[in-house]
């Protein structure tokens, strides 16, 4: 079974006409599947909610959700007999602190003000181009 973040490589597209499969681009994860399952949006909920109880230790929080982020990646791109994605892993994990930093968060003590743009930049930046990047196997 597919883990329901696993990225699939697209079937190069020779190799998918001359087998007559689908046409090229329809196997595998396309650019936006790729996005959705490289921004770990589940563990975003869950420190969105827990920000406001946490404010006094936001950035151990962050922390806290960042190992979330960790387990649930690496739970999420296992399938059956193959490993773990551990590339799709650290991009969420990447994404995640990104994230963090954007909306005004901090981790472990280290800030970065939001103010400055550059965390909104890099949010823009990262969503957009990792998954031209990261494809996958």
């Amino acid at each position: 079974m597919n883990g329901p973040f696993r990225i699939n490589r697209p079937a190069p597209r020779a190799a998918s006409a001359a087998a007559g499969g689908p046409p090229a681009g329809a196997s595998g994860d396309e650019w936006l599947a790729r996005l959705v399952k490289l921004v770990p949006s589940e563990v975003v909920a869950v420190y969105l909610a827990g920000a406001e109880l946490a404010k006094a230790w936001l950035g151990t929080w962050a922390f806290i959700c960042l190992l979330l982020v960790i387990v649930a990646r690496a739970a999420g791109t296992r399938a059956d007999g193959k490993p773990i994605q551990w590339m799709a892993v650290l991009v969420s994990s990447v994404s995640f602190v990104i994230w963090t930093y954007a909306s005004g968060g901090h981790m472990l003590g280290m800030t970065l003000d939001p103010n400055t743009g550059i965390p909104s930049i890099a949010v823009l930046l990262w969503t957009f181009l990792v998954p031209y990047f990261y494809k996958g196997d």
